[in-house]
């Protein structure tokens, strides 16, 4: 394909240094004007010689060719078709460069051609012509360079968007996939330990596991199908009316969480940082073995505020912990809504707290 786009553009500029040279062959000089020499054939193979380098080094070419209608022009030979092979580096230099250096070529070009004429006394229509086709190849270039931006910018937004969707998913599943196995962990932890002599509290135990399991699982599945299917129904991502089944899957789970909710009217966006905030809270709180936890969850004139307050043991409980997420990434959440949130110890307690003014 390189290769006939090559061979293509060579046949283009072949064609065109023909019709230059031909053309020029075939002109007639007018009152004062001198008919084409030899000196005047090597301009014209300037001209013709800058056209194969517009798209390479468009700057250069554009002064190749200004430089060569000096001469043209100032020889007194005849206006021809060597005016016009200016317009292809013009609109290349329009293109690919700067849009005020195009503009101040295309202005020296036109000053060229028609003082040349003027200091000759063969000032013409034809220049007219040169001057507003030279005007046109800038702001035609100029225009394709804005439609460029333009559509590079909606890439580059779109871009943008698929990655904050991908970072989206990722923390979603930080959130889900750590608290269940944080959930996981703790209560087979506890089967094990009593299957022995208390049956029924690991048989319980182990239906939490099953329970929680299940639920991870099938949201790992809807988000899989998303990614791999744009048509797959989309499930709605949680929010504030979600709390109190979080709460109780966690009090299900060995937790004592108490939940103190009264905040109507919370927009999905706020809603699903607090409903993620508090999952992941609870998540800690499991990981560091505590085994209960206060949420609060209250709006009023001055905004919306959630706190998280758990006692600290200095017993960890093994579990997930990935880098870079935790704390850090419910502080994103905040942030990324509006809030600002703080984490650490207080009183002998751990807090998380959030606020959204």
């Amino acid at each position: 394909m390189k290769w006939l786009i090559r061979g293509g553009a060579v046949a283009a500029w072949l064609a065109v240094s023909a019709l230059l040279v031909v053309g020029t062959a075939n002109l007639e000089p007018g009152q004062g004007e001198y008919p084409v020499d030899a000196v005047g054939f090597a301009v014209v193979a300037v001209a013709c010689l800058a056209l194969a380098a517009a798209w390479r080094l468009p700057a250069a070419a554009a002064g190749a060719e200004a430089f060569a209608l000096l001469l043209y022009l100032g020889f007194g030979y005849p206006d021809g078709p060597v005016l016009f092979a200016g317009l292809v580096p013009l609109f290349a230099l329009g293109t690919l460069r700067p849009r005020r250096l195009a503009y101040a070529v295309a202005g020296g070009m036109a000053v060229i051609v028609v003082g040349a004429n003027l200091a000759t006394g063969g000032a013409g229509v034809l220049d007219l012509v040169f001057v507003g086709w030279a005007g046109f190849a800038v702001f035609a270039a100029d225009a394709l360079r804005a439609r460029r931006e333009r559509v590079a910018a909606a890439e580059q937004a779109e871009r943008d968007r698929v990655l904050g969707e991908r970072l989206r998913i990722a923390q979603d599943l930080h959130d889900s996939v750590g608290h269940a196995m944080a959930v996981i962990n703790v209560q087979s932890g506890l089967a094990e330990h009593v299957i022995d002599d208390h049956p029924e509290v690991a048989k319980e135990a182990l239906g939490v596991v099953r329970t929680v399991s299940g639920t991870i699982l099938d949201e790992l599945n809807a988000m899989v199908r998303l990614l791999r299917d744009d048509s797959a129904p989309l499930r709605p991502s949680p929010g504030m009316a979600d709390l109190p089944a979080l709460v109780a899957s966690a009090n299900q789970a060995g937790l004592a969480v108490t939940l103190d909710l009264d905040a109507p009217g919370i927009g999905r966006p706020v809603g699903g940082a607090v409903y993620r905030i508090v999952q992941e809270s609870l998540t800690n709180v499991v990981k560091h073995g505590a085994s209960s936890a206060e949420v609060t969850v209250r709006a009023d004139e001055s905004g919306l505020w959630l706190d998280v307050i758990n006692e600290v043991n200095e017993v960890r409980t093994p579990g997930p912990d990935l880098p870079g997420a935790g704390i850090s990434g419910m502080g994103e959440r905040a942030r990324a809504t509006g809030g600002a949130l703080t984490a650490g110890r207080e009183d002998g307690r751990f807090r998380v707290s959030a606020r959204w003014p």
